[in-house]
């Protein structure tokens, strides 16, 4: 389907060179994401696999991730002068495991895995260990295991940390615990990190960056580590991070 596709796009474009999408990420030699940070989001696992720098130009709301907006087009031009730099960005490789050890879903993130819960009148709860040990158990809407780049996406906004892209560590966020003692926390890099569910009546899904999705039976677990490949981004406009937060995050753009 996505070949005939191209075929079609391609007698009505004659200049342009159409290829399904793994194809073309080989061929490449950087990928030009035209859209918001879903659009990078989407994109993060073949670019992770195939080694491709991913260059955003925002045309969402956002755009945290992005490094042009459609004023910074000029500055494309750059590439070509090699005026550039390219940030690695840590990724997570989530894997869901039942009772027998057999895997049942696996996925690789950006940005987050979230556990919460499918009904919104009532709580989960929700079990942390940390390599085998356990570390916490709560009550609550769910929790997040965050990268340091999204830590500035759905884990801020439940309470969790800023940490520097650069930082080589997992962040853990509890999502309204039912509780005035459980707080975020962050782990080194090299942890692995399992989430299970005591028995109850609520369901609980899984997601990979939003869109990932997994709706867990009771005797699932949630594995989350680091990654083996990083995500690289693209940076024309030397801007630091905190300056960044400051132009996206800000209550003036908002």
């Amino acid at each position: 389907m996505e070949e005939s596709y191209s075929y079609m796009l391609a007698k009505e474009y004659p200049i342009v060179s159409f290829y399904p999408l793994n194809t073309a990420i080989k061929m490449c030699d950087f990928i030009l994401v035209v859209g918001g940070d879903g659009t990078i989001l989407h994109i993060t696992m073949p670019a992770a696999e195939y080694q491709k720098p991913i260059l955003g130009i925002n045309f969402g709301t956002m755009g945290f991730l992005s490094e042009l907006e459609l004023k910074d087009i000029d500055l494309l031009k750059r590439l070509k002068l090699g005026e550039f730099s390219v940030d690695k960005r840590m990724l997570l490789n989530v894997t869901v495991k039942n009772s027998k050890e057999d895997v049942t879903f696996s996925a690789v993130g950006l940005n987050d895995a979230a556990i919460m819960k499918r009904n919104v009148s009532k709580i989960i709860k929700v079990s942390v260990a940390i390599d085998q040990k356990r570390v916490i158990g709560f009550a609550g809407d769910g929790v997040l295991v965050c990268t340091p780049t999204g830590s500035t996406a759905y884990s801020l906004s439940a309470g969790g940390p800023i940490l520097e892209p650069s930082c080589d560590c997992m962040a853990v966020t509890p999502v309204c615990p039912h509780s005035l003692v459980i707080k975020s926390f962050v782990v080194p890099g090299d942890r692995e990190i399992e989430i299970s569910f005591p028995r109850q009546d609520n369901d609980v899904q899984l997601s990979v960056d939003g869109y990932n999705i997994h709706e867990l039976k009771q005797n699932e677990r949630v594995f989350v580590r680091k990654h083996v490949q990083d995500l690289e981004l693209i940076r024309l406009k030397g801007i630091g991070f905190y300056e960044r937060i400051n132009q996206k995050l800000s209550n003036e753009r908002l």
